[in-house]
């Protein structure tokens, strides 16, 4: 990356105020996780395997071939934050730069995002087409704001008792009893942030959290969180009610897992394996079906558009967390976001070399962000 002022041409910015019905998805974009702290059995990082040239690769593919105008970034190592998004930065793609640090101390995280922002003003200073969310879903991945003492705990207490067997509640958690505090340390996060990076600045929320939007330039919403499953309707209704706070609105994240009736599990998607044993299996009982879940792509598409929000991003390209296979028992990406698949070239060991493979829902977002109503990209 040059490192002089203006070496990134940034696109073409319309000033515009947030769509309407019909007026399409300004921005299109795709998350890339480039390695988070989630502890998920495979290493202390969700990616146990890191290759600069791979990551090149995927990000042309999200530039070339998925025909994304923007590219979320998140996680927790500042040094391959800062890799993915220079290499970004030379794609032209708009940047969306979000870290993530999870059950960490409050004052860890703060200092956390401010190693964030500095960056993230950097790539500003250079040109470069970015903005800064200040985390994503703070009342479960942080901790302290409300009942929990790990992540996965705090989850479980704010969906409640049956939502899920492996998700026990420890504590009744009101989210609106817990929004004061959320606001609280949400309020500290914009205070580092605007101390630092001098762009738009936003947040990216489960629809479950309550909080005050006044101090963002934009609204995002992690919207696989979903409790329920919902109509058409319902998805309206809910995404309008962010109307009244006057900025834009993004769909930060969305998207399911790849077999049939996975959308009926809301965020509960993930939850088709059995991890007990040595070697974790897909339940009895799912059929892979690729095509359910570009379906379902396309018609929260459709959804987005109406509801008049600024731009989308599909959740995940990868994860390498949940490698695919010809054995369905085995088939972990049936269990993912992701829409790419990721095969290993030794399906057992987690720091095994892979490379990916495009999935049905990769083809029909490509075309739709290709060939789909379009408006420039505001920043």
């Amino acid at each position: 990356m040059s490192d002089t002022p203006g070496a990134f041409a940034a696109p073409e910015a319309n000033g515009g105020q947030p769509g309407g019905p019909g007026h399409g998805l300004a921005s299109r974009g795709v998350t890339y996780d480039v390695s988070t702290n989630f502890e998920t059995g495979q290493g202390p990082l969700s990616r146990a395997v890191w290759s600069t040239e791979r990551m090149l690769e995927e990000i042309a593919a999200i530039s070339d071939q998925l025909n994304c105008n923007s590219v979320t970034l998140y996680g927790s190592e500042h040094g391959r934050l800062a890799e993915t998004a220079n290499a970004a930065a030379e794609r032209g793609l708009n940047i969306r730069l979000q870290p993530r640090l999870i059950d960490r101390p409050q004052p860890e995280i703060l200092e956390h995002l401010a190693e964030a922002a500095r960056l993230a003003e950097s790539l500003r200073q250079q040109g470069a087409a970015v903005d800064l969310t200040v985390g994503a879903v703070h009342s479960v991945f942080t901790p302290g704001i409300i009942p929990g003492g790990a992540y996965h705990e705090r989850m479980a207490n704010v969906y409640g008792a049956g939502a899920h067997h492996l998700l026990v509640p420890t504590a009744a958690v009101d989210m609106a009893v817990m929004a004061p505090g959320l606001n609280e340390f949400l309020g500290q996060a914009v205070a580092v942030a605007r101390g630092i990076f001098h762009g738009d600045i936003g947040y990216s929320a489960a629809p479950f959290e309550e909080l005050d939007w006044a101090p963002f330039d934009f609204i995002g919403l992690v919207y696989q969180f979903l409790r329920r499953p919902q109509p058409a309707a319902g998805h309206l209704a809910g995404i309008g009610a962010y109307r009244q706070w006057g900025k834009p609105v993004y769909i930060a994240e969305f998207g399911t897992a790849s077999y049939a009736q996975a959308e009926e599990k809301a965020f509960h998607y993930w939850d088709i394996v059995d991890r007990s044993t040595a070697v974790p299996t897909i339940l009895p009982g799912y059929t892979r079906d690729e095509g359910a879940q570009a379906a379902y792509h396309l018609k929260m598409f459709g959804i987005f558009e109406q509801a008049g929000v600024r731009g989308a991003a599909v959740g995940d390209f990868i994860h390498p967390t949940h490698p695919y296979s010809d054995d369905s028992r085995l088939d972990l990406d049936m269990a993912s976001l992701a829409i790419v698949k990721t095969i290993r070239d030794d399906f057992s060991d987690p720091a095994s070399a892979y490379r990916f493979e495009p999935k049905e829902s990769f083809q029909a977002i490509a075309n739709y962000y290709a060939h789909g109503s379009f408006q420039a990209v505001r920043q």
